[in-house]
């Protein structure tokens, strides 16, 4: 009775607090996200280098509510080929995505939001077109994006276009380009690209561009299934089902826990339209979660459910052409440059924000004292069964209607618990001693004891026992029908990746210098009160290169500006 109290009062709490939610998301302001990328046409195998911006929609400062960020990479008509989770800090993440070798060649798109985004709808999320080409494709026949002239007098949004100064507008090979970027009204966080023109069409919008249109866009705020923020990492939604009935089951204690050297646990209770999340910190990062659901009727047939937090429910049906004649040209000489540079890897990355790795908690079961048996201390048993009997004196074993069952000895009560104890394999919560039972001594490594009542938030248990394996016997375990296992998936950490070309290979002429990409930065801070000056070194590569700077500045004013170089056939090495 005291337990069925203590959930009822959780659910009581969850329920409360998912009303009040529903009511913020009503009242309080909405995020917008803009996503700048080194160029918009790629060879697959190559990295698309990004910096994400998160935006409040009201005052247009960088956010300081979401933390994590989502973007996606989906041909026509296809599903995503890549599904990247990212850490915002500040409202801004950067990093690089590589392409795999096995994309095929045509028109892809780039779609970028958070999980408090959802509750505006897909039209609000951030979407770009890249043009992307396996290396190996000769025939170079797939249709391109259609792009549509925008009309810039059109748009009335505050903002600033910073000089770009060039010391000179024509260089030779492998030359430095000193930049002045003129002074701005306030401090800002800006991107800076230096990448060959392109006669592929693109439906490239400045920062600037897509603030003014997520003004005019209608809020379509869907609470009925709010998606709270990810105010410090990602959340883990799910709902509890019957599998026969589709009827969603509220009250349902769902138990989180994944393979480690020592048990742990988080739990969430299924509210009345049986949802349920849970917060997963960086610890989880690119492990495999065990989910199941505690004391599950045996005549029901109840699951869990996880929402995928990568889903789009709208295709992408772009407009395409095929009538221009000068793409595939410029990406057969993409393919060149691309296999050249993977032979003499070419490029320089600095990190120079060193990545900071964070103090990983593991949400313990216990930290108390434990009685801690090691089976290959005494005879090899063949079994759990037989352990139990001569080497566990705490634990006794029942098998009614050909199941097992487990007590343990409560050294307060000095009887047999009538509760259940908790079941650990390698760290995970297992909903069923008979699933072990086989394990002798030859697979167990050691088995940790607490006889005595455990509580655990407001679950109560008689007890437990921790089974640590020799070699990792839980992922040979067979989950239950109401049980289930995911790859939570890893973090794509950026660190400040400056891209540029090396210094040390300019007077090297027997290394081939031919790029595309001459200058990445995704984190230039301008001061507001000065002008500021960077450099970098062309190329072997005889293009037209444009310098495109987007960010935002500390008071919400999105910065746009952009100019172009030309690198020329003359032999003219300077600063040596």
């Amino acid at each position: 009775m005291l337990l069925f109290k203590r959930i009822l009062f959780v659910f009581l709490i969850q329920q409360i607090a998912l009303t009040f939610c529903n009511i913020e998301a009503q009242t309080k302001g909405s995020e917008l996200i803009y996503l700048q990328t080194d160029r918009s046409v790629y060879i697959a195998g190559e990295s698309i280098y990004y910096k994400l911006y998160v935006l409040d929609k009201a005052t247009k400062k960088c956010s300081a509510m979401s933390k994590i960020g989502y973007i996606i990479l989906r041909a026509v008509n296809s599903s995503p080929s890549l599904k990247i989770r990212v850490k915002i800090d500040a409202g801004m993440a950067n990093g690089s995505i590589t392409l795999p070798d096995t994309l095929t060649s045509g028109v892809y798109q780039l779609v970028a939001f958070t999980g408090f985004m959802r509750n505006q709808g897909e039209e609000h999320f951030f979407h770009k077109e890249l043009t992307i080409a396996n290396r190996f494709d000769k025939a170079l026949d797939f249709k391109l994006i259609k792009s549509t002239p925008i009309d810039s007098s059109q748009f009335q949004l505050p903002a600033e276009e910073p000089k770009i100064k060039t010391d000179k507008i024509e260089y030779g090979m492998r030359e430095k380009v000193r930049v002045n970027l003129g002074k701005i009204n306030s401090k800002a966080n800006v991107s800076v690209s230096v990448f060959e023109e392109t006669p592929i069409p693109s439906t490239y919008k400045s920062i600037v561009e897509v603030l003014k249109d997520s003004s005019v866009i209608q809020n379509n705020l869907q609470v009925s299934n709010y998606h709270s923020p990810e105010t410090k990492a990602k959340l883990l939604r799910g709902t509890v089902v019957d599998a026969k009935t589709h009827q969603t089951i509220k009250d349902a204690i769902v138990l989180l826990s994944c393979i480690d050297s020592v048990p742990n646990l988080q739990y969430a209770v299924s509210n009345s339209m049986g949802l349920f999340q849970m917060l997963l910190s960086d610890y989880y990062n690119g492990k495999e979660l065990f989910l199941t659901i505690k004391d599950a009727p045996e005549n029901q047939n109840w699951q869990i459910k996880i929402e995928d937090e990568f889903a789009l429910s709208k295709k992408w049906n772009p407009s395409l052409i095929s009538e221009n004649e000068n793409y595939k040209e410029f990406i057969v000489k993409s393919q060149n440059i691309v296999y050249i540079n993977k032979s003499y890897q070419l490029y320089k990355e600095v990190n120079h924000k060193p990545l900071i790795d964070d103090k990983l908690i593991c949400p313990r079961f216990y930290h108390c004292p434990v009685t801690t048996i090691f089976p290959s201390d005494f005879v090899a048993l063949p079994d759990f069964l037989e352990i139990a009997v001569e080497i566990l004196p705490q634990v006794r074993i029942i098998k009614e209607k050909g199941e097992y069952h487990a007590q343990m000895f409560n050294d307060f009560l000095r009887t047999f618990d009538i509760h259940s104890p908790a079941f650990f394999l390698d760290g995970v919560y297992e909903d069923d001693i008979n699933k072990i039972i086989e394990l002798g001594s030859d697979q167990i490594k050691k088995i940790e004891l607490i006889a005595a009542e455990r509580a655990f938030g407001d679950l109560v248990f008689g007890g437990v026992i921790s089974i640590t394996s020799k070699t990792n016997e839980m992922i040979n375990i067979k989950p239950a029908s109401y049980s289930l296992r995911l790859k939570n998936d890893n973090v794509n950490r950026g660190g400040g990746n400056l891209v540029e070309v090396n210094p040390t290979t300019i007077q090297n002429k027997n290394i081939p210098l031919i790029k595309q990409l001459l200058y990445w930065n995704p984190n230039m801070e301008l001061n507001g009160t000065d002008s500021t000056d960077f450099e970098f070194y062309t190329s072997d590569n005889l293009a037209k290169y444009t310098i495109k700077v987007e960010g935002i500045s500390d008071d919400g004013t999105p910065i746009s500006a952009s100019s172009s170089i030309q690198v020329t056939n003359q032999i003219n090495v300077t600063d040596k």
